[in-house]
């Protein structure tokens, strides 16, 4: 099975907190609002986590889900399909990766979701 999404389910604070900046010297300014982030997004991840658990247990998902740490500071979930993936991404637990931002995956197998890469990304035909 070829999907064009994989799930993406953010866990790493840090990342977070700073707004995907790793461009800056990593100063803290406000370390008492930066702790209520953290205490806030961790609630936040806690909540996410117990409500994918239910999900993949109400839909069998786990027979067929395969979950990898990334090195983004998140754990990526494949081996579903698709609309399951939408589903769980519509009810905001999980961000989808489209694999169609990639020109070589287009080429490859973007004939099967109707896709074709033209003018720098993939349109659909």
């Amino acid at each position: 099975m070829t999907n064009r999404y994989s799930g993406e389910i953010h866990i790493n604070p840090i990342a977070a907190l700073r707004n995907g900046d790793f461009n800056n010297d990593g100063l803290i300014e406000d370390v008492m609002a930066t702790f209520d982030q953290a205490i806030q997004f961790n609630f936040t991840v806690n909540t996410k986590l117990k409500k994918i658990i239910e999900w993949l247990k109400n839909k069998n998902g786990f027979s067929s889900a395969q979950f990898r740490f990334s090195d983004g500071g998140f754990i990526s979930v494949n081996g579903l399909p698709d609309s399951q993936l939408k589903e769980l991404a519509s009810q905001g637990l999980i961000d989808l990766f489209d694999y169609a931002i990639n020109k070589d995956w287009v080429k490859k197998h973007g004939y099967q979701f109707g896709l074709i890469w033209e003018n720098g990304r993939a349109v659909e035909v």
